[in-house]
């Protein structure tokens, strides 16, 4: 059996990792195969500057969810104890962490690290040819790609000040910090990271924000614990989305938090919102609980219920359970708030374009602003024909999509069967062709984080070897 794992970050080491662990095959030959420089982290966790914090807790972070939770506290006790009195970790000390972690795995002489790009595969009637540096004839694949490139909203790509790609951040540090002024556009979590690395690197010019909506990720709350049977809504064949909104409106209730307060936080400007929400992390901890707990609810329903149902959800609720389930830290949300007191930082919602005009004119309903350097962070787009469009798909995205044996999902994303994982291509489905993360995240609804990922792999695997 020979298996090729595509991607060595986070998803291609935990694919990896349970197939040595778990799968008992005498006859099991694995290659797995990235660039030198981002396999065994990813983009997102490999060397970069230590402004970068991840926004989930240090004791809920782990490469091997399905065996050992607590493994990255073990790990860190043996190799760097101190870090175990921080609440949150650095993305690069995660990355040292999965790094080790390859390396060992890697050892193992039924492993093949192959250290090139994929940039295509074609499939066989009984096999898939890997085209890399050589081509590879394997059973099994496990797309693993992982990073997708940001999308280019306002066609700025040509432009030398533009930076498309923010990650690793220490590559730009030159263009950044000597700017006149730097401009971001998107206020997710990376437009945090951003702002965090200029702030740390003693920028002093202006920074601005911009968005479409205005919204912001919320601050994390303080741990609190919820009682949802979420085994018995899992079981709930007759669950609707507005069954989950009911119950959400319910639990928050119970703990008396109204549940319109999370419109009312995104309706403020963002430096009162986040005031707010500093003031009240405890409500804010268990209003983030039970979305959690409801995640996991809906993670499981979500391929039950009408598209209709579905639809919906994209449309009107996604935003905000993004905000809720993806939160950053309160020491993040502090400097924030500096930033914003000083008029260092400024957020720029209602943008209506952004072009270039010896300088960056960013057009909004209500005047124009400008700034020196622009830089992205604004994510994939999943939708349709981004995908498979030359200025924002991964190259090896787009040529599978071109040959029919990916194919877009109508709500975003890239179609595959649940839970096995399976890739749907123009011809059927391919049991042993298995894709992760990002590009199924309108399957797998909901599914950022690295535990998330991980926790759905043994699975996938498993069902191939039934």
């Amino acid at each position: 059996m020979k298996i090729a794992i595509v991607g060595a970050g986070m998803a291609g080491i935990g694919t990896l990792r349970y197939y040595i662990d778990h799968v008992e095959n005498p006859d099991m030959e694995i290659y797995i195969f990235d660039d030198l420089n981002a396999a065994g982290t990813g983009y997102p966790f490999g060397p970069d500057d230590d402004a970068l914090l991840l926004n989930q807790r240090l004791k809920k972070m782990t490469l091997a969810p399905w065996d050992d939770k607590k493994e990255y506290i073990k790990y860190l006790k043996a190799h760097d104890p101190d870090l175990l009195k921080h609440e949150f970790i650095t993305r690069p000390e995660f990355g040292e962490y999965s790094n080790d972690v390859f390396s060992e795995y890697v050892k193992d002489n039924r492993v093949t690290f192959v250290p090139s790009v994929v940039d295509d595969i074609d499939v066989k009637e009984k096999s898939y040819i890997i085209h890399a540096d050589d081509t590879y004839e394997v059973d099994i694949v496990h797309l693993c790609i992982g990073q997708l490139p940001q999308t280019d909203i306002y066609n700025l790509k040509e432009i030398d000040k533009y930076i498309a790609t923010p990650f690793p951040i220490e590559r730009n540090s030159d263009v950044l910090l000597n700017a006149k002024s730097v401009g971001v556009i998107g206020t997710n979590l990376t437009s945090l990271d951003i702002i965090m690395y200029l702030h740390h690197h003693n920028y002093k010019n202006d920074i601005l924000v911009t968005s479409r909506s205005g919204t912001v990720p919320f601050i994390r709350g303080n741990e609190a614990e919820v009682d949802i049977d979420v085994e018995a809504l899992k079981q709930n064949t007759d669950i609707t989305i507005q069954t989950i909104v009911d119950i959400f409106k319910e639990e928050t209730k119970k703990q008396g938090i109204d549940f319109h307060l999370l419109t009312e936080l995104n309706d403020m400007p963002v430096l009162d919102s986040l005031k707010y929400q500093l003031e009240h992390l405890d409500t804010l901890g268990v209003v983030q609980e039970v979305a959690e707990a409801l995640s996991e609810v809906l993670r499981e329903v979500w391929n039950d219920l009408s598209l209709e149902d579905k639809k919906y959800y994209m449309k009107h609720l996604k935003g905000i359970h993004g905000q809720l389930t993806g939160p950053f830290p309160k020491m993040t949300a502090e400097k924030i708030v500096s930033l914003i007191e000083s008029g260092q930082l400024t957020y720029v919602s209602g943008v209506e374009d952004i072009n270039y005009e010896d300088e960056f004119v960013i057009e909004t309903k209500d005047g124009n602003y400008s700034a020196d350097v622009m830089v992205s962070a604004v994510g994939p787009n999943l939708n349709g024909e981004n995908l498979a469009d030359k200025n924002n798909a991964s190259p090896l995205v787009k040529t599978l999509i071109d040959k029919g044996i990916l194919q877009v999902d109508a709500l975003g994303g890239i179609k595959i069967t649940y839970p096995e994982f399976s890739v749907i291509s123009e011809a059927g489905v391919l049991d042993r062709m298995k894709l992760y993360g990002n590009l199924v995240s309108t399957t797998h609804i909901n599914n950022s984080g690295v535990n998330l990922i991980l926790k759905k792999i043994p699975q996938s695997i498993e069902k191939l070897n039934q």
